[in-house]
């Protein structure tokens, strides 16, 4: 690919959600016709994949979402237990203020409600326990003064940095015009300048101390990669986006969220089908024409948009023939990011406001990488691992007397790789006392740390680990955030939603720009563009 080609590519990624001018697309869309002609078919109902479709169906395009599970939303959904006492949150803990962009363009903004969290995290390490304001840059940059005094100037230099990444992120810019590109690392000097570097790197520029690079590093069990391995450009970005835009949640779970976007299709004419699988995409003349379901079915399309992993994409669903040899090595080269590990508790008691924070990062010590190794092994006892107090939130999370909380643990899938031929023929008594002696050991340190006398309130217990993960969403070694952002894999380097074959798309975290609601409604937003533009529209 030529330099101008991969600036380009980079470029397009790594603008905000405004950058995009939807009301162009949207004139250009209502120009191309007839509708019936532009039939397009979703693989898989998960966010991404409801976000795109809903774009899609709010402009006039037939759309099929065709979803393997029972229920919209993939990992934005939730779950009832104890006769539906309680409802646990799959997935998220909280999002950037953004997203409201995407609810008002869809027509859903009635639908979700957003409201503020209170802190951005509560950082619980040996001997640090500190809450990081959110929207109060000044108040954070006191907080770790007086905690790291010799550190002032480069906290003040950093969180200059948070700033000014923010602040161009939002800076206007035309990624069609080959003047705007050569310059950009004139017009967005931070950006350029971070695109190879990882957040370790970044942070070595600005602070000395390792307590407190591990304290500003505490998000990075929900990119899962430590520091040393991580995007700068990726994590500065998103930790500038809570501290100076805030941190919000879905009231009342993100399901709600998944729900009104298959409302948004079904009132405009579109249609999703659950319980049903796309075992394959149709091609004709190396193009993609439709997909084949588990039951004979098949579906035409104009395209093809994939929700599914890549991996299933581009290995199982499609010809071997058709997609090209060098962009399944560089796929190949690509490593499937961490799972995770999930404990829901529901509480007799009521925890709001008797517990500080929202969202608590547990450590036992201060080198991320030697957390993300416990990971990579599933050991509970060693692990970083975060609890939520969802009640936290708004008043009315739980039901009166009651309280909801979860325990996540980044894991990897190794630990668990010699389960799986059991789990999945239905033998699960080995597999089970390995989950409830994790489940244990996560229990008793969130006791220890921040819940006193936490056993005593419980009422009930659901775990999850990779295996359950794979089981719900078929994505490889149950990876929660597609492919991991390592620095071979991020922007320049990330997977494109347009892909080499013609009529085939893709809106999920295994393509651009990634995992996590925010970044999958850009990314859903996005491939609704390369469609119109592929079928006429040149902003």
């Amino acid at each position: 690919m030529s330099s101008i080609n991969k600036l380009r590519n980079w470029i397009a990624t790594s603008l905000s959600a405004a950058a995009v001018d939807l009301t162009k697309m949207e004139e250009q869309a209502a120009q191309i016709g007839p509708k019936s002609e532009y039939p397009v078919v979703v693989i898989g109902a998960g966010l991404g994949g409801l976000a795109s479709g809903a774009y899609l169906a709010k402009n006039g395009f037939p759309v099929t979402v065709i979803e393997q599970h029972n229920i919209p939303g993939g990992y934005a959904t939730s779950f009832n237990r104890s006769g539906g006492s309680f409802t646990f949150e799959v997935s998220l803990h909280a999002t950037s203020g953004g997203i409201a962009i995407f609810l008002e363009e869809l027509g859903i903004k009635n639908k979700v409600e957003m409201v503020r969290l209170p802190d951005i995290m509560r950082v619980v390490m040996p001997d640090h326990d500190l809450i990081l304001p959110q929207k109060d840059p000044e108040g954070l940059i006191r907080l770790l003064c007086k905690k790291f005094p010799q550190e002032e100037k480069g906290i003040r230099k950093f969180l200059d940095l948070l700033k000014g990444i923010l602040e161009e992120a939002g800076r206007p810019f035309n990624d069609k015009s080959i003047l705007s590109m050569i310059f950009y690392w004139f017009t967005h000097p931070i950006m350029w300048n971070l695109r190879n570097q990882t957040f370790a790197q970044i942070l070595d520029k600005y602070v000395k101390n390792p307590k407190l690079k591990a304290i500003l590093s505490c998000y990075w069990g929900y990119y899962l990669l430590p520091p040393s391995k991580l995007s700068g450009w990726l994590y500065t970005l998103a930790i500038a986006s809570y501290v100076f835009g805030g941190a919000e949640y879905i009231k009342h779970r993100s399901r709600d969220l998944s729900y009104a976007l298959a409302d948004t299709i079904e009132k405009h004419g579109g249609r999703i089908l659950l319980k049903t699988e796309v075992i394959s995409i149709l091609t004709k003349e190396k193009a993609a024409v439709g997909v084949r379901t588990s039951d004979g079915n098949t579906y035409k399309a104009r395209a093809v948009i994939s929700n599914a992993s890549a991996p299933a994409t581009f290995e199982k669903m499609l010809p071997s023939d058709v997609v090209p040899s060098n962009y399944l090595a560089k796929l190949r080269m690509y490593r499937a990011s961490l799972s995770s590990f999930i404990v829901w508790l529901g509480l007799n008691q009521e925890l709001r406001g008797k517990i500080q924070g929202y969202h608590i990062y547990i450590s036992e010590g201060y080198d991320p990488d030697a957390d993300y190794g416990a990971s990579l092994n599933a050991d509970a006892s060693k692990a970083a691992f975060y609890v939520t107090m969802y009640d936290n939130a708004f008043p009315g999370y739980s039901k009166p007397g009651e309280s909801t909380i979860t325990l996540y643990m980044p894991c990897g899938y190794e630990p668990w790789r010699r389960f799986e031929a059991d789990y999945f023929s239905g033998h699960k008594e080995s597999y089970q006392r390995e989950k409830n002696r994790l489940t244990q050991i996560l229990i008793e340190r969130a006791e220890a740390r921040v819940i006193h006398g936490l056993r005593s309130m419980i009422d009930v217990v659901e775990a999850a680990t990779p295996l359950t993960n794979v089981r719900y969403t078929k994505n490889p070694e149950g990876a929660i955030v597609g492919y991991e952002w390592s620095m071979n894999n991020t922007f320049i380097n990330r997977i494109k939603n347009r892909t080499p074959i013609k009529g085939l798309y893709l809106a999920s975290s295994w393509g651009n720009p990634g995992g996590g609601f925010f970044p999958l409604m850009i990314g859903a937003r996005n491939t609704f563009k390369a469609l119109i533009e592929d079928w006429g529209y040149k902003s």
